[in-house]
């Protein structure tokens, strides 16, 4: 995210002479090279990210879909990953909870048309079969295994009805997941700024929301914006979420900042730090 549209070897390069650690994210297109790079990638620490690495054949990872294919696509791909990280030494991989429906690929980050009705419950099922799946792996492999909560935005809930079609977008229903799903590798990768938009839509109160899952966070993704839209902006002294400061020791955290310079992924550090 900070490296804008580099390719992996531009982003080692720079990270391994300026000692970054880096999360390998969904944003790097399919190569063949990628998962060797990454192997090769000698820093203190690295991380893979939902859709990294990229398949040859695209689709939108969905643990909760109703279309087989692309359910057993998405599991088999966060079990891939978990046996990467084990492979790697890397304690934890975090994938995207799930959705009610299927979008496009071209539709991710935008307004989401919903097509047919769905049944919530049922996909809250789904997701909670698939999680079971790939956590049985991840304890295997004594690798945690984090789902990262989903963002809805006014757009996507307004313009449909005041539907929300993803999972995981507030406590109550995070806390649900954690009711049903028990097991130990199994935690919470929070990003703020999807919790600041989704409590704006829903009209909660993301401070309260954060206290309400705190338990279960193992890692942050950091970055903020004006609670309408995720647009992954810098942090700066006044972001909401250092109200938290005294818990960060506890946790993982990733700054997930669009198109950075040296000196601004620095301050951001800095902000964390």
């Amino acid at each position: 995210m900070c490296f804008s549209n580099s390719t992996i070897s531009e982003i080692s390069k720079v990270a391994q002479s300026n000692n970054l650690n880096i999360e390998f994210s969904s944003s790097l297109k399919h190569n063949l090279s990628n998962v060797n790079i990454f192997n090769k990638f000698k820093i203190n620490s690295k991380l893979i990210h939902n859709y990294f690495p990229a398949p040859k054949n695209p689709f939108v990872l969905n643990l909760a879909s109703k279309n087989n294919e692309i359910r057993e696509l998405s599991i088999k791909h966060c079990i891939s990953n978990i046996e990467l990280s084990a492979k790697n030494k890397i304690n934890f991989y975090a994938a995207h909870a799930g959705f009610c429906i299927d979008p496009e690929l071209n539709s991710l980050g935008e307004f989401i048309q919903l097509k047919k009705g769905f049944v919530r419950s049922e996909h809250l099922g789904i997701f909670i079969e698939s999680l079971n799946k790939i956590l049985r792996v991840a304890e295997s492999l004594k690798v945690n295994f984090y789902i990262e909560n989903n963002v809805i935005s006014n757009q996507n809930f307004s313009k449909n009805g005041n539907i929300n079609s993803f999972l995981c977008c507030d406590a109550e229903e995070i806390n649900y997941i954690f009711k049903k799903v028990k097991n130990d590798y199994f935690g919470l990768l929070l990003d703020t700024a999807h919790l600041k938009v989704s409590s704006s839509t829903l009209n909660l109160n993301p401070i309260e929301e954060v206290n309400k899952i705190l338990y279960h966070i193992g890692a942050i993704h950091h970055s903020d914006n004006n609670g309408k839209i995720d647009s992954n902006d810098p942090l700066d002294k006044n972001y909401w979420f250092l109200k938290f400061k005294k818990k960060f020791d506890t946790w993982s955290h990733i700054i997930e900042v669009k198109n950075l310079t040296l000196k601004q992924i620095n301050e951001q550090v800095r902000i964390i730090s």
